[in-house]
C-alpha cells in the first residue's frame, strides 16, 4: 500500500481546502430546503459534486483518488450534506446505466443541480430489510402501470419531486425475479405521504401510500423483472471510505473535550473507554485506506462495503453511548438551556440508534460478511 500523494493530488487537496474555507456555511447548518438547494448548486458550480459522474452528465469527472480526497476534505470542514445525496449515489448512476436516452435527458441534468429532489422506495412494513419481499404491486394497463401498496422509512419523501421505487410486477419464479423499478412523479394522484416523528424530534422519514397511482410505462427503468439487479448495483455505490475516519477523529475530539469538561480525565474506566475508541477509530482509518488502495488497484470486493458499514455504524453508537455515560444524569437534557454542549450528545445518541437499521440492518450485513466474504454455509433449515 502506497500512502503517498502525487504533487497533482496535493494541489487538488489544497484547492478543495481553500474553496471550502471560503464557502462552507457558518456553523455548518442549513435551515430550509432553499438553503440546501443553494449549497448543492454551489458545490456543483465549483466542480465538487457528482465526483465520479462522467462530465457529459454534468459530473466533475474526477479520478477515484481525487474523489477520496474531496470526501475527506468535506468531512474535515464539517460541510453540510447535499439534499439530493440519494439521487447522486443511487438514482443517477442507475439511470445512466439502465435508462433510455429519453430518461437520461429528462432526469439526469436536474439531479446535480437539485432542481428535482429524489426519494427511494425500498422498505415495506412487512418486509423489514428483505427488499426481495416487496409486495407493492404494479399492474400494467396499456401504456401505464397502476401501482398500489405502501412503502416506509422513505427519507425526504415529504420534500421530494420524484420516487425511485421498487415494485412487484410478477409473482412467478423466485421472489426477487418479479421486481421492477419505476420512476414516479410524487405529485401523482393517489400518493399520500405521512411523516414519521422520530425519537429525536425530527421527521425526515415517511410512510408513502400508493393507491391506484398511474405511471407511464415510459417511466420504467430497465426491463420488467430487472429491478433486483438495478437496486443491487445501485446500493454498491454507498460505501464507507477515508472520509468516515475523519468524522470519527472529529467525534473523538468532541468526546475528549466532553470528558475534560466533566472532570472525567482521571477516571480509569473513562480513560480506558476513550483509549478503546481511539484504537477502533484508527482501525477504521486504516481499513478505509486499504479499501481505497484495493479499489485503485482494481481488486475491490464489493461485499467489503457490508463489513465497513457494520463496523462504522457500531462504532458510531459506541461514541454516543460513551458520551452519555460521561455526562451521567446531565445526559438526559437535550433542549434545556443547562444541557451540556447545548444538548448535542443527547440528540446524537437518539439519532444514532437508527444507524444499525439505516442503509441495511446490521443483521443483513453480518449475513453478507458471513456468506460472501468468509464463505460460511447458509443455514437452510431456517
Amino acid at each position: 500500500m502506497d500512502l503517498s500523494y502525487t504533487a497533482d493530488e496535493e494541489a487538488f487537496r489544497a484547492r478543495v481546502r481553500a474553496w471550502l474555507a471560503e464557502n462552507v456555511p457558518a456553523g455548518g447548518a442549513l435551515k430550509n430546503l432553499d438553503e440546501m438547494r443553494a449549497w448543492q448548486q454551489k458545490l456543483h458550480a465549483a466542480g465538487f459534486l457528482g465526483a465520479a459522474w462522467p462530465k457529459e452528465y454534468g459530473g466533475a469527472g474526477l479520478s477515484e483518488m481525487q474523489q477520496a480526497i474531496l470526501n475527506e476534505e468535506l468531512a474535515r470542514a464539517r460541510a453540510p450534506q447535499v439534499v439530493n445525496a440519494m439521487a447522486i449515489w443511487w438514482v443517477g448512476p442507475a439511470i445512466m446505466r439502465y435508462g433510455t436516452e429519453e430518461q437520461k435527458a429528462r432526469f439526469i441534468p436536474k439531479i446535480l443541480t437539485a432542481e428535482e429532489i429524489w426519494a427511494t422506495g425500498y422498505s415495506e412494513p412487512s418486509s423489514g430489510s428483505d427488499m426481495a419481499s416487496a409486495k407493492t404491486r404494479a399492474v400494467r394497463e396499456g401504456d401505464e402501470y397502476v401501482v398500489t401498496g405502501q412503502k416506509i422509512w422513505t427519507t425526504l419523501a415529504h420534500v421530494s419531486d420524484w420516487y425511485f421505487i421498487l415494485v412487484r410486477t410478477s409473482t412467478e419464479g423466485p421472489k426477487w425475479a418479479g421486481l421492477t423499478v419505476l420512476l414516479i412523479d410524487m405529485r401523482s394522484p393517489g400518493i399520500e405521504i405521512r411523516p414519521i416523528r422520530q425519537i429525536d424530534g425530527g421527521a425526515e422519514f415517511n410512510e408513502v401510500f400508493l393507491n391506484g397511482v398511474r405511471v407511464p410505462v415510459a417511466n420504467r427503468l430497465g426491463q420488467e423483472g430487472q429491478g433486483w439487479e438495478i437496486v443491487s448495483s445501485a446500493l454498491v455505490n454507498e460505501r464507507t471510505g477515508i472520509a468516515g475516519s475523519v468524522r470519527f477523529d472529529q467525534a473523538f475530539d468532541w468526546l475528549r473535550t466532553t470528558a475534560r469538561e466533566r472532570g472525567k480525565t482521571d477516571d480509569a474506566r473513562a480513560r480506558q473507554r476513550l483509549a478503546d475508541l481511539a484504537t477502533k477509530a484508527a482501525i477504521v482509518r486504516w481499513s478505509g485506506l486499504r479499501s481505497l488502495s484495493d479499489s485503485l488497484q482494481g481488486r475491490m470486493n464489493p461485499h467489503l462495503s457490508a463489513a465497513m458499514k457494520l463496523v462504522t455504524t457500531s462504532l458510531t453508537q459506541e461514541f454516543s453511548e460513551t458520551a452519555m455515560e460521561l455526562l451521567g444524569p446531565w445526559a438526559a437534557l437535550m433542549d434545556d438551556p443547562r444541557a451540556p454542549s447545548g444538548g448535542r450528545w443527547a440528540r446524537q445518541y437518539l439519532g444514532d440508534r437508527a444507524m444499525t437499521i439505516a442503509g441495511g440492518t446490521s443483521e443483513v450485513q453480518r449475513n453478507i460478511v458471513a456468506q460472501r466474504i468468509l464463505g460460511l454455509p447458509r443455514d437452510r433449515g431456517r
